[in-house]
Parts: structure tokens; C-alpha cells; sequence
């Protein structure tokens, strides 16, 4: 028979569930904060600590604001029933397996009674209820965060405007990637555009902005890098456009640096988010895998813990001057994000998308290709089409007008819907792209179906 718990007068009704024991090693807890969508969480019966993992009273599901569940017992299984925003959870007592919305799954803490309270372990549960959870070891701090997001932060890349208003309601953010830095740490606008209107039309659409700083070449970075005047001077530039133009955060964009370069790297960012205080840091970095043994000047693990969302380029896997191939297959993408999110907590993590794609003829280098330029390669010549599964890429190859053969690979709506599935499979932070201005509709398509 299944017993109900539930509110009645504001007061709990207690079940004969509390009447069970179940002898397990316990340590109380109350030195550990819990917070829920930034408030902090007081408990009359304390957290524990089972198998180093935190554990909770099972009517916090109940009284708790965020959560306001429904829990049933049932004595013959000894079972936990859980109807909650949404899902439901079954945990049963002592055992490392549970279910969630019929989905068989393994839990490293099992359920138990103590002194009359049941316990359950607080990060599967807050996971499966669709949050997102952090442990600060150094204060000692659970953080659950129902309300964060799933961000769409394009870049915005030369004069785009047009596509950014008809297009805006289905971003969060925009990296405004029309700064360039130098050796010297000066800051100015790498093309024209209307910065003024294009960030007041952002605004008006409740889009955050990010200013986004380019510059690319060993060379020049490191004369930047390696000079704490000239650091500073692009720190304090920044800080200034950002507090002149009223910028919610800034993207760093430093590309091709020396590996010998990588502590100095990783230096001025935190340099550069202690200028920041509160706005957001993101970085763009080249993607790697776990096989991957070319030296690099990302310091991935501590660029995840100073920045506050780390921009993963997870494309070019072939690209112009390599042989032809899907630009970014799905199996090494998948590969990438076992590798970041084993160094990045994945709420930090935007999955970097290509908008275009790249046309090799027979014996030669590619050219780039965007919807665009596909569009018109079709109204000129026969294209074939085909899907490669392996990759989940599509493929156009075609016979252009002096008899050599092509081959295109570039993403469509099925390639990105099923990097957008993985995104939130693996509760990344988001999604990041390569760039507004494209007119990449197959994309657009996603993100309305997704929104």
C-alpha cells in the first residue's frame, strides 16, 4: 500500500516510513551550505555526509519552495516514490539503483533511515529534477541552480545587423567580435559598423553583450603576453570601452599562441577577470581530445576555473588545407567534450558551431563555403547529396564546369540538432557559433525548434 506525504494545516504529516531504521555510516553535516537558485537553505533536520556524498532529509522535497514535491512509501519494496516539477524518481532504501521517469540508473549513495529520517543523496536528485550542481569545497557549499539558462551566445561578425533583429529572439548573448588588440595592448574596432545602434537595438532586444578582443600570430601574443605594461595597457582598454559602452562581459579571442606561452596565457586572464569582478569572462579555445599530444598554450583545466564560460571550438576537424572531410563529426565531438568537461565544470562549457563548411576540388585546397555560396553552387551545377552516418555530416559533390570533381561537407539542420541534443545531454552551459551574418537558416531552424 502506497502512503502519501503531503502539507496539511502547514505542518507535515509523518509516515510510518520514519518508523523503519537502516543501519548505514553516517556523519552529520551542519557546516555545509546548501543554496538553491542563490538562497542559502536551512535544514531543522541536518544534511549528512554517506559515502562522501551529501545527503539530504526526505522532506526537503516536500517543504522546500523550489521543489514542493509529492513522496510516496511503499513498504512492501521498501521504495521512494517521487513526483517532482515535472519527473519522477523512484530510490530505494539501501540499494544502488533507482529510476527516473521509467529510466533505469545507478546511484554511488544509497538511500537510508536514520534516527527516523530518510536521507537521500542530494546531486542525483537535484540532477534529475533538471538542475545544475556545484560543490565549493573551500566554503563548503552546495549550490543548486534550477533557473540557469541554456545559452545561445553567437559572435556577431562584421556588418550583420539585419539578420541579428530578425534573428534575436533566439539568442541570449552576443560576442561582438569587432575588437582587435595588438602587441602593445592598444584596443580598436577591426571594421565599421554602427556600434552604436547595433548595441542599442542588442539592448532592446534584452540580449547580454559581450565585447569580444581578437588577435592572432605567436609573435604578437607573446610581445603582448610576456610584458606586464603592455597587459595592463589592454586590461585597462578594456575596462574602459566596457564601462564607456556598458558591455555586460567580455570574450577573449587569442588564437595561434606558442605552447612555451601558456602560464602567461592563463595569467592575464585571471588578471583580466580581477578587473571584471562580477561582468563574465568567456575565452575561446581550439578543441581538444583525450589522444590529442600536440602542445598547447590552453591550461584548459585552470582556464575553467577562472573564466566563467570557456567558448570550445568543436569544428575544423578537416578544414581548408587538410584532406576532405566532415568538419565536425559527431563521434569526435563527442570525443572533445569528454575531454573539457573532465578539466571545465560542463554548466561552464559553450559548444562551439560551425555555420559553414568547406569545397574541395580533386587535388587542390578547399574553399570556404557558407549557405549562401551552397545555395549558388546549386543554381550553377548538380549537386548530389548525401548523409554520411558515420560522421552525421551531410556531403555535396558535384562536376563544376572545367570537369573537376567536388566535394562539400558542411552541417544542416539534422548534423546541428544532433550537437544541440549532445549540448544538453552532457548539461553544457550552452551553445556558441561561427557566426550571425551567414544566413545559416538550417541553424535557425534548430534553435526555433529548441527553443
Amino acid at each position: 500500500m502506497k502512503k502519501l506525504l503531503h502539507w496539511g494545516s502547514g505542518f507535515l504529516i509523518l509516515l510510518t516510513l520514519i518508523t523503519l531504521t537502516y543501519s548505514t555510516p553516517v556523519q552529520a553535516a551542519t557546516d555545509i551550505k546548501i543554496a538553491i537558485d542563490g538562497k542559502l537553505r536551512t535544514f531543522e533536520t541536518p544534511v549528512q555526509i554517506s559515502n562522501n556524498r551529501v545527503m539530504v532529509p526526505i522532506r526537503f522535497v516536500i517543504e522546500d519552495p523550489a521543489l514542493q514535491g509529492q513522496v510516496y512509501w511503499d513498504a512492501s519494496l521498501r521504495k521512494v516514490a517521487i513526483d517532482c516539477r515535472g519527473k519522477y524518481i523512484e530510490l530505494f532504501i539501501g540499494a544502488l539503483r533507482a529510476s527516473a521517469d521509467g529510466q533505469n540508473v545507478a546511484i554511488d549513495s544509497a538511500p537510508y533511515i536514520y534516527n527516523n529520517r530518510t536521507y537521500i543523496p542530494l546531486r542525483f536528485l537535484a540532477e534529475n529534477l533538471g538542475a545544475r550542481v556545484n560543490w565549493n569545497s573551500s566554503v563548503r557549499e552546495v549550490t543548486i541552480d534550477f533557473s540557469r539558462e541554456f545559452k545561445v551566445m553567437p559572435y556577431y561578425y562584421m556588418p550583420a545587423r539585419s539578420e541579428l533583429d530578425s534573428k534575436a529572439g533566439l539568442f541570449t548573448d552576443v560576442a561582438f567580435r569587432w575588437f582587435k588588440t595588438d602587441a602593445a595592448g592598444t584596443l580598436s574596432y577591426e571594421y565599421k559598423d554602427d556600434y552604436p545602434g547595433v548595441m542599442a537595438l542588442a539592448r532592446s532586444r534584452d540580449l547580454r553583450t559581450h565585447a569580444s578582443v581578437v588577435l592572432m600570430g605567436s609573435e604578437p601574443l607573446h610581445k603582448l603576453l610576456v610584458s606586464v605594461e603592455n597587459r595592463s595597457r589592454l586590461i585597462g582598454n578594456i575596462m574602459e570601452r566596457v564601462k564607456n559602452d556598458g558591455y555586460d562581459g567580455v570574450n577573449i579571442d587569442f588564437e595561434l599562441m606558442a605552447a612555451a606561452d601558456a602560464d602567461l596565457f592563463t595569467n592575464f586572464l585571471r588578471e583580466l577577470k580581477t578587473s571584471l569582478g562580477d561582468k563574465p569572462l568567456s575565452v575561446a579555445v581550439f578543441a581538444r581530445t583525450n589522444s590529442d599530444k600536440w602542445p598547447t598554450p590552453y591550461q584548459y583545466a585552470r582556464i575553467g576555473q577562472i573564466a566563467d564560460e570557456v567558448v570550445v571550438m568543436a569544428y575544423d576537424y578537416h578544414y581548408r588545407t587538410s584532406s576532405p572531410g566532415a568538419v565536425a563529426p559527431l563521434w569526435w565531438v563527442q570525443q572533445v567534450l569528454d575531454y573539457m568537461t573532465a578539466n571545465i565544470p560542463a554548466e561552464k562549457v559553450l559548444l562551439g558551431l560551425a555555420t559553414y563548411g568547406y569545397d574541395w576540388p580533386t587535388g587542390a585546397n578547399a574553399t570556404t563555403v557558407s549557405a549562401k555560396k551552397l545555395a549558388d553552387l546549386k543554381s550553377r551545377y548538380t549537386l548530389v547529396e548525401t548523409f554520411d552516418n558515420a560522421t552525421m555530416s551531410p556531403k555535396y559533390t558535384y562536376w563544376d564546369q572545367y570537369g573537376v570533381w567536388h566535394q562539400i561537407w558542411m552541417e544542416n539542420e539534422k548534423s546541428l540538432q544532433a550537437k544541440v541534443d549532445l549540448a544538453r545531454v552532457r548539461k553544457l552551459g550552452g551553445i556558441s557559433f561561427w557566426r550571425i551574418g551567414t544566413g545559416f537558416t538550417d541553424l535557425y531552424k534548430v534553435l526555433e525548434q529548441n527553443q
